[in-house]
């Protein structure tokens, strides 16, 4: 049997295996990651039949190579927004998978070096997670798993367009255009990074200060994103019901305390009425923490006020999710 026909054949026969293991491990990431207080972007793809020949006579050619040796049958990517929920992500990894080996791109390049920076996983599921309890079946095998910011990601894609690699033979000039180019990408993320933590800590607004400081904690019981127009307006109508400065101040100081002492019920609400959220919107954005906060610590302010710009029927709604009818 020819080689093309041997890696045809297997490939027949562990295909289906590694799509139902990319199937299980994205959705765990999915569910699981938000615990972490991030909503990152996560797709899986298993490796085309061309690309993995490809590969493997390629490989071949420089040292003992074969379709055992391929680790990226099933590659998953996780793309997030900001440089530093590539950390969490990456305590998120060594928490919950059985790690082969790890390389962080940027440890390896130097400075005059052109190439994109992204974390890679070689891993297998760790089955003493429960989750992956009745998957033992799959515990060999091996996938990889990158981690990219958007900007970091955006560069692999245009860069492998440009097909830049061969830098020794590139004019000095053109390669002076690919460094400015790499370089915009990376001080992206940086500015993005400085910009994500100037608004969490913006004293001035507390509009922007209080929506970073729930958006997280919304990604963690809810799963999902939310519409962030809405919640700015709605955040702005809310603190305006507070005549004192102090008590606006309050709220914001306290929120991540209130959510903390009162997890266990708002996981409870969340997970009962997951199903239909259709049905209570508030539910769907993050300002429901501060209506549930105020609801326990402001009660008249928010009785007094919310009809004049809110449904009535929502706030009565969020009170009996509560269990605090007034």
């Amino acid at each position: 049997m020819n080689l093309v026909q041997e890696i045809v054949n297997l490939w027949e026969e562990d295909k289906p295996k590694y799509e139902t293991l990319g199937k299980v491990v994205s959705s765990f990431i999915q569910e699981k990651i938000t615990d972490y207080e991030i909503i990152p972007e996560i797709n899986y793809r298993t490796k085309d039949l061309i690309s993995l020949i490809k590969k493997v006579k390629k490989k071949s050619l420089e040292k003992e190579y074969s379709y055992n040796h391929l680790n990226d049958k099933l590659g998953i990517r996780i793309i997030c927004k900001f440089q530093e929920e590539m950390e969490l992500i990456d305590n998120f990894i060594k928490d919950n998978f059985t790690i082969v080996n790890i390389e962080y791109k940027h440890e390896h390049l130097d400075f005059n070096r052109l190439d994109y920076i992204s974390n890679h996983y070689d891993l297998k599921i760790n089955c003493a997670i429960k989750e992956f309890e009745k998957y033992s079946e799959y515990e060999e095998l091996r996938f990889e798993i990158q981690v990219r910011t958007l900007n970091q990601h955006a560069w692999s894609n245009t860069s492998h367009s440009l097909s830049y690699k061969q830098e020794a033979n590139m004019p000095v000039s053109l390669r002076r255009k690919i460094y400015r180019l790499l370089s915009l990408y990376e001080l992206a993320d940086d500015e993005f990074s400085s910009v994500n933590k100037a608004l969490k800590n913006n004293e001035d607004d507390l509009v922007y200060k209080l929506l970073r400081k729930i958006e997280g904690k919304f990604y963690k019981f809810a799963k999902f994103d939310f519409d962030r127009d809405t919640s700015l307006k709605d955040l702005k109508i809310i603190l305006n019901y507070f005549d004192d400065e102090r008590d606006k101040n309050r709220l914001v100081e306290n929120i991540e305390n209130f959510i903390n002492n009162n997890e266990s019920k708002i996981k409870e609400i969340f997970n009962t009425y997951r199903g239909h959220l259709h049905e209570i919107l508030l539910l769907t954005q993050p300002e429901i923490f501060v209506v549930w906060y105020m609801i326990v610590n402001t009660p008249f302010t928010i009785d007094d006020k919310w009809d004049s710009d809110f449904d009535s029927s929502e706030l009565e709604q969020v009170k009996t999710l509560w269990g605090n009818e007034l």
